[in-house]
């Protein structure tokens, strides 16, 4: 019976594998099948097998290490840009946290602000929210409050 354990620790190795390295194939089921050996290996160790415990503990080891190694293998060149995204995202605006310095700038609606949309303060585009009713697009706008990372605005009197 521990040959058998031992078949099914390097069955359930493999299919664990497969599903970590084959891009597309259907992994889900190399993983149902390979945490399945796994078990199955394991308890047939420790039923039939005085030291079968010790069965289980090297496979946890090995399997350790293995792990580890797709780690590094996944982690190195290798596989960058498959199955590691290495973009970052760039940001569009220089303002970031406090927004409370912008109340009563001037601006112009880049769109349509129904409620929200996006405006244009001396060429930093930001998402707005009008107060009030809809604000057509190259209207000339006002910062009334901020709350948090929401700026509210309104059309500046004369338009």
């Amino acid at each position: 019976m521990l040959q058998l354990a031992i078949i099914l620790l390097v069955i359930g190795t493999l299919a664990l594998l497969l599903e970590l390295l084959v891009p597309g194939f259907d992994g889900f089921i190399c993983g149902i099948v390979g945490i399945a050996a796994l078990v199955l290996s394991a308890i047939l160790a420790v039923i039939f097998h005085p030291n079968g415990w010790l069965f289980v503990g090297c496979g946890v080891v090995v399997l350790g290490l293995l792990g580890g190694l797709v780690y590094n293998f996944v982690t190195r060149r290798q596989l960058q840009g498959r199955v590691i995204l290495n973009d970052t995202l760039a940001e569009d605006t220089d303002v970031v946290g406090d927004l409370s310095g912008m109340v009563g700038k001037e601006g112009t609606a880049v769109t349509i602000l129904r409620p929200y949309g996006e405006a244009d303060f001396n060429g930093i585009r930001m998402e707005v929210a009008s107060k009030g009713p809809m604000i057509e697009r190259g209207a000339k706008i006002r910062v009334l409050e901020t709350q948090g990372t929401k700026v509210v605005v309104g059309v500046v009197d004369g338009n």
